[in-house]
């Protein structure tokens, strides 16, 4: 691959002078304040000394982030897709660290969290982006607030949180591939104290994905859910927020061959388990999720500061039978056929407030998480990608039908200060300890017994301290300039997909050291504002998995360094017209490996074939995006025009050199009517407009992202 900091060196550069340049014309616009919680305390994004960004509600609608899986579309140095086959998990990959795993023994190092509460499974966490505040995604470790699993960055979505007066929403909207969206809020203040809002959507669609055996559409998706959040205004000093939502998600991401412009499937088991098999089929063919979610936020002032109990419970069902092919000839070659249930407790008792007579702000807590997960699955090869003749009724070898259950106990303590130094400059000093324990056991065609015999053990426990320091100076009202030394890791785990007790081996945890620079600046009276950073990374005992003939294995395959730089720049060349763009370059690169590769390489992950060292996986080393919109004025209408380019540069998706890309270009784009108090709003939108084509990820062939989509929808807000 080309040297992405050499190739497209001036890209920056041009992007600067252009914003520049426009935001030359005469005018009163300014852009507005960014509020991020970032730091565990709302701040304004340009005073906070960490790679973040944010997203509020306007810039959601007109980026088009749907659901949390766009924002690979807009984030310097993301990328990411589904996880094979499952269409309501997301494989983040930030700064070139990510994980494609979403059986239970496996944590991402990319956490999301919903109003503070984590979630802790990745198979849950594609959700619709709806009555959302504000999308932050924080890049690099966040080890001391966040803790662990966040290697690679942090996901933290904020809901909107009840009004004061009756207000709210509702839309409808249709689509191709026969979609269809109803979505509705409000806001209803019980008293002066008790306020409420009741949200609820449903959308389903018919897929766009061919079965040439039966003619039935796949891929398609049918989700519901319903939002009820509650806020008690219990004295001037103490408030009261709890939610309670639950959603019922059918979606799958199934692998498609390309057939000219359309996804093709060749799968014979789409109606089941063959008859008279023997087998007893657990889910039906598809993907569906069920979640419950419950938040409680106690906020009250004490001692000079503000304390938060945040306790959150998250209830996860999954059942999917997928297939997953070797070639249009072997459609079926591997079966996957899962019962999961995952259960997740969290509790947090923090406090924030400045100290020391105001020349330092401290936040500091503790924080207690205990999940429990329950998997029944089987694992079923195609006999014929063997060689086998067999009859249809027999086709398939149960490789192992097992129960897994495994969990985590985890206790932190963390504090971070943030100390004035002189008039212009603070001081960041935190660190978190965290103690964990996970088990891990089986029952069925292995047993912890057979684990027990080969070795295996069952138990894993760790202690780590992650520390941070930073120090930010501000130059002027309009600039800050800072640098930070971070810590973080990441849990260990278990080859669990493994059919037999000998090959579920252990993996360790991951660790990161990432060090950053940048620069926070508003220029133009406030109309241009670039934000700068420039990064280097080194982990150690990296987690990647590499897959072949129906063997899965994570290893710690050794150490992974990347230097990148990642600017995000936003203009308002007129009160009318922003301007947005987001560059990320990097230059990642697999270091310190173990030895042992012997050609042809089917097995060790972050070696090529032929033995040479791969790229590091879903990691272009070029990822820009350019957005704008502009609202016209039409008399009794405002008209607003959107568009979006996405540009991805050449990357591999799978392991051993497997899954190339070519450089790609996405566009997003679309159009907004709305009335002169923006009471009704008639949107028009295209998703991939013009219907390219990359692989997301590689498991035995290629999979793809989702083809163009386009949508008409009718909005009516009220009380506003």
């Amino acid at each position: 691959m080309t040297n992405p900091l050499k190739t497209h060196k001036c890209f920056l550069a041009m992007s600067l002078a252009a914003a520049a340049g426009l935001s030359a014309a005469p005018t009163f616009a300014q852009l507005e304040e960014v509020l991020v919680t970032a730091e565990r305390r709302e701040a304004s994004v340009q005073d906070v000394p960490v790679a973040v960004s944010a997203y509020g509600e306007e810039l959601i609608e007109n980026l088009q982030l749907d659901d949390t899986l766009d924002l690979i579309n807009v984030v310097p140095n993301m990328f990411g897709g589904n996880n094979t086959g499952l269409a309501t998990a997301n494989m983040y990959y930030i700064r070139a660290q990510g994980n494609d795993e979403s059986i239970s023994t496996f944590d991402p190092p990319v956490g999301t969290y919903v109003d503070d509460v984590y979630i802790t499974r990745q198979n849950a966490n594609n959700f619709a982006l709806f009555d959302v505040e504000r999308i932050e995604v924080l890049r690099g470790p966040q080890g001391t607030l966040y803790g662990r699993n966040t290697t690679g960055g942090a996901i933290s979505v904020v809901m909107k949180k009840p009004g004061e007066t009756m207000q709210g929403f509702a839309e409808v909207g249709i689509g191709n591939y026969g979609k269809h969206l109803v979505r509705a809020s409000i806001d209803l203040p019980l008293s002066d104290t008790l306020l409420s809002k009741i949200s609820v959507f449903d959308t389903a669609d018919d897929g766009y994905l061919k079965n040439t055996v039966n003619g039935e559409k796949y891929n398609n998706s049918d989700m519901t859910g319903v939002r009820v959040a509650l806020r008690a205004l219990l004295s001037d000093t103490m408030t009261y927020d709890i939610s309670v939502d639950t959603t019922d998600i059918e979606a799958t991401a199934i692998h498609g061959f390309l057939d000219g412009d359309d996804r093709v499937s060749t799968s014979r088991i789409t109606s089941g388990l063959p008859a008279g098999s023997g087998f007893i089929q657990k889910a039906p063919y598809g993907n569906e999720v069920k979640t419950l979610n419950i938040t409680s936020n106690l906020a009250w002032d004490v001692a000079g500061g503000t304390a938060n109990l945040i306790i959150g419970k998250r209830a996860i069902e999954q059942d999917f039978f997928l297939n997953f092919p070797a070639s249009p000839a072997i459609p079926d070659f591997f079966l996957i056929d899962n019962n999961g249930e995952h259960d997740m407790f969290s509790a947090e008792l923090k406090w924030s407030g400045n100290i020391m007579n105001d020349r330092a702000y401290l936040s500091t807590g503790i924080y207690y998480m205990d999940e429990d997960n329950k998997v029944d699955f089987a694992d079923y090869l195609d006999l014929a990608f063997v060689g086998v003749p067999v009859p249809p009724s027999t086709a398939f070898l149960a490789l192992a039908d097992r129960v897994l259950s495994n969990g985590t106990q985890s206790l932190a303590v963390y504090a971070q200060a943030d100390i004035k130094i002189g008039e212009k400059g603070t001081l960041t000093l935190g660190a978190r300890y965290t103690d964990e324990e996970k088990t891990f056991g089986y029952s069925g065609t292995v047993t912890n017994a057979d684990l027990d015999a080969a070795g295996v053990p069952r138990k894993q426990s760790e202690q780590k301290v992650t520390p941070r320091i930073a120090y930010s100076y501000a130059a002027s009202d309009d600039m800050m300039i800072y640098a930070s030394i971070t810590n973080g890791f990441k849990s260990g785990g278990w080859n669990a997909r493994e059919s037999v007790a000998a090959a579920a081996l252990p993996f360790g945890p991951e660790e990161i050291w990432a060090y950053e620079a940048g620069v926070r600046a508003d220029w133009m009276d406030g109309r241009l504002r670039t934000n700068i950073t420039a990064f280097y990374s080194d982990l150690e005992d990296l987690q990647t998995t590499s897959a072949y003939a129906g063997d899965f294995l994570t290893t710690n395959a050794g150490g992974l360094e990347v230097t990148g730089l990642e600017a995000e720049i936003t203009a308002v060349p007129t009160d009318n017209w922003q301007i947005f763009a987001a560059i990320g370059l990097q230059d990642p690169k697999y270091v310190d490996l173990a030895g042992g590769c012997v050609t042809p390489n089917n097995n060790l992950a972050a070696y090529n074939t032929d033995c040479t060292v791969a790229d590091p996986k879903r990691s272009p080393e070029e990822t820009y995006t350019i957005g704008t919109a502009i609202d016209i004025s039409m008399g009794a209408l405002t008209v607003t025009p959107t568009a979006m380019l996405r540009y991805i540069g050449e990357n591999v998706t799978g392991t051993r050199g497997l899954g190339v890309n070519d450089a790609v270009t996405l566009v997003n784009a679309g159009i907004k009517i709305a009335d002169s108090s923006d009471q009704w709003q008639l949107r028009l939108e295209c998703k991939n407009c013009t219907d390219k084509e990359y692989v997301t990820s590689f498991l035995f062939v290629s999979y793809y992202n989702a083809p163009r989509t386009y949508m008409a929808t009718l909005k009516y807000n009220f009380g506003q």
